[in-house]
């Protein structure tokens, strides 16, 4: 009898503990992972301390890549806004959902998005800042379009992209559209806690127009290097670079012009990580850290006046490629270093299988969960970039040693990035005087050719065919003045 009765005592304490428990909800490592996607607009990820930049300031980036794992060869899959964006919250080359250009009327129908994947696992899913990518059914968004133009009308930013009209900004610093982003992603967090979420974080900063307050200025005006450029760089340019540069006016931007540029540029990027500290604290400060996957990316890079050329738009890798850094305590080493191609386009099925959940059918990319930990070099894999400019189309492919572009006007151009990182010696036309083309190369080009073809989509070669609207490259607004 007595054996039943402290039996029976024994359950009644057990449930009511599971009650308890039940009550409580979930511990964090039994709910699965949270997501937080960190983004900017424009960031060339060689303006990085980690990444080598001796002069940068970016303690938050470099605390990130310590705690986790940097790719040094990422690249988005289009080096303008929208179709980048698209790839990423879709899985896919943009070109295959008809996104050529900067307008931002994809619905995704029956296209499973990233958004939708973490919808139907029960996690509150939000993106706050820049989107331009249509409608990918995030749950909550953050305004940015509001937040942009009353910034805008706060702050007297102009709308030229120029770099002869950069200048630094007169209020403060809580007028930047990313200082209202951050405080957004302060309280969602705040908020949700105790639930699984999926945040994304998206800055425009360091996107032109360039522009940031003087404490940022003054940390590297008259310190940084004067771009790369040359006659010969400027003549071996594509095509359509050649017709951007002169559409943009960039050959008329003085040495002053361009040094107070560039050390504009390099004080966004710093104001941009102070902005993301803001938010990887607040993650700390609610133990969140340890069960949460912490990515940071960007839509495309900036050419910051290397070869002449500014903005992005080019298969270089100073437009193309992309900051790319993965933290995840619980299941990824430590300040690990990878230099095998990488692409956004790999951020959806790595999410998955990373937090546990099913990876959608019809997904281009490849998980990069093998690379990250460890368990393979990954030198099988390569990364594709496409754009379509004009009346230019092309395509980029890159492999652990070789990048290779072409362009539809026949325009092409091999780099052998193990003995040229700068990729200043085209392969497949060499400068006058410097011999013909080996062959060994021109049977490279070509079957790197046949393998970036292959089920592209390309059957409308000028943005404005296919939209209605001109491209991002088209010619830049009338130049505002700025009050005084």
């Amino acid at each position: 009898m007595q054996t039943r009765r402290l039996f029976r005592a024994l359950v009644s304490v057990a449930a009511l503990a599971a009650n308890r428990l039940a009550a409580a909800g979930p511990t964090p490592a039994a709910r699965g992972p949270n997501v937080l996607l960190l983004m900017t607009d424009e960031h060339n990820p060689r303006v990085l301390r980690c990444a080598g930049d001796p002069l940068v300031q970016t303690p938050t980036l470099d605390s990130l890549a310590a705690r986790g794992v940097r790719f040094s060869a990422a690249y988005c899959q289009n080096p303008i806004c929208v179709p980048s964006r698209v790839s990423l919250v879709s899985g896919r080359m943009p070109s295959n959902l008809a996104t050529f250009g900067n307008t931002t009327n994809q619905t995704y129908a029956g296209i499973t998005t990233l958004a939708d994947v973490f919808n139907t696992a029960g996690y509150r899913t939000a993106w706050f800042g820049k989107t331009h990518w249509g409608e990918p059914r995030f749950q909550d968004y953050g305004r940015q379009g509001r937040v942009g133009r009353d910034a805008a009308a706060d702050n007297d930013e102009t709308a030229s992209r120029l770099p002869q009209d950069s200048f630094v900004s007169p209020w403060p610093i809580e007028k930047n559209p990313e200082h209202a982003t951050a405080d957004l992603a302060l309280d969602f967090l705040t908020k949700n806690r105790d639930a699984r979420f999926f945040l994304g974080v998206s800055f425009v900063k360091p996107h032109f127009p360039f522009t940031i307050q003087q404490k940022y200025y003054d940390l590297y005006a008259g310190k940084v290097p004067a771009p790369r450029t040359g006659e010969k760089l400027v003549a071996t340019l594509p095509a359509i670079s050649k017709q951007e540069r002169e559409k943009y006016g960039h050959a008329k931007a003085t040495d002053a012009d361009i040094l107070r540029t560039k050390a504009i540029y390099y004080g966004m990027v710093t104001y941009v990580d102070e902005e993301f500290g803001r938010i990887l604290r607040r993650l700390d400060e609610l133990g969140l850290r340890d069960n949460t996957i912490i990515v940071y990316t960007a839509d495309h890079g900036e050419m910051l006046g290397d070869r002449g050329i500014w903005y992005k738009n080019s298969f270089y890798d100073g437009s193309a490629t992309i900051p790319f850094i993965w933290s995840f305590p619980q299941a990824l080493p430590p300040g690990r270093v990878v230099a095998t191609p990488a692409m956004n386009l790999d951020v959806f099925p790595t999410l998955c299988e990373l937090a546990g959940l099913p990876t959608p059918a019809g997904l281009e990319g490849r998980s990069l969960l093998p690379v990250l930990r460890g368990d393979s070099d990954g030198r099988d894999r390569i990364a594709l970039s496409e754009n379509f400019r004009g009346n230019f189309a092309g395509r980029m492919i890159r492999t652990a040693q070789w990048k290779y572009f072409f362009y539809t006007n026949g325009d092409e151009y091999l780099y052998d990035l193990a003995a040229d990182p700068g990729e200043e010696n085209n392969l497949v036309h060499p400068e006058p005087g410097r011999g013909v083309v080996v062959p060994a190369h021109r049977a490279l080009a070509d079957e790197l050719k046949a393998r970036a073809s292959a089920g592209w989509v390309q059957a409308k070669r000028t943005v404005r065919d296919l939209t209605g609207q001109p491209a991002d490259g088209a010619a830049p607004p009338a130049r505002k003045k700025r009050k005084s």
